[in-house]
């Protein structure tokens, strides 16, 4: 049996997340988190899935509780129960290992690794190099998430591009390179920071 503890402002994401491998999710919002992305749902188990949201700001802050509530959980579960720390955070590292020393069985996961990545565009024009550079140097929860605010994000942040190519043919080629996913008005990216 398996619960998750899941340090949602550092992964941003639980679609990396095999949520059918845990009886139990808690995922950890702070302020900003106002829309959680899931990804697929199991069709064919239980899962308990557990917002914790975090109201005030400050460094580490979301970090703070959810050690705090690993280790009340700790103290209420049963001893079967492993923990994963769903992070990217090497900060995590020495309160797991703690864990382990007190008997329980508990690991850090991070969600880059398990993320499978896509294959690199083999040739991205000079200006769709350009967003993609320009991308890469965004925290992921700051990057545009609707295309009309993509498309004034590109003329404004790369105004290096030239006259004859236009944002939204930038965009066509991103999609068709797959470095960031169209659904409806939403644009999602695949690309890493």
């Amino acid at each position: 049996m398996n619960w998750a503890f899941v340090d949602y402002e550092n992964v941003g994401s639980l679609e990396a997340l095999n949520i059918s491998a845990y009886e139990r999710v808690f995922v950890f919002c702070g302020p900003k988190n106002t829309k959680i992305k899931v990804g697929a749902l199991p069709s064919d188990g239980f899962c308990r899935i557990e917002l914790i949201g975090v109201t005030t700001m400050g460094a580490n802050n979301l970090d703070f509780h959810l050690a705090f509530h690993l280790g009340r959980f700790h103290e209420v579960a049963e001893k079967g129960v492993a923990f994963h720390v769903i992070s990217n955070d090497s900060g995590f590292n020495g309160l797991v290992s703690h864990l382990k020393k007190l008997g329980r069985n508990c690991k850090k996961v991070g969600t880059k690794e398990a993320t499978p990545k896509q294959p690199a565009p083999l040739s991205l024009s000079g200006e769709a190099s350009l967003v993609v550079a320009r991308l890469k140097q965004l925290d992921g929860r700051k990057r545009p998430r609707k295309k009309a605010s993509f498309l004034n994000w590109i003329k404004s942040q790369c105004q290096g591009l030239s006259n004859r190519t236009s944002p939204e043919s930038v965009c066509k080629e991103l999609v068709s390179a797959k470095v960031i996913r169209e659904s409806g008005s939403d644009i999602a990216y695949e690309i890493e920071r």
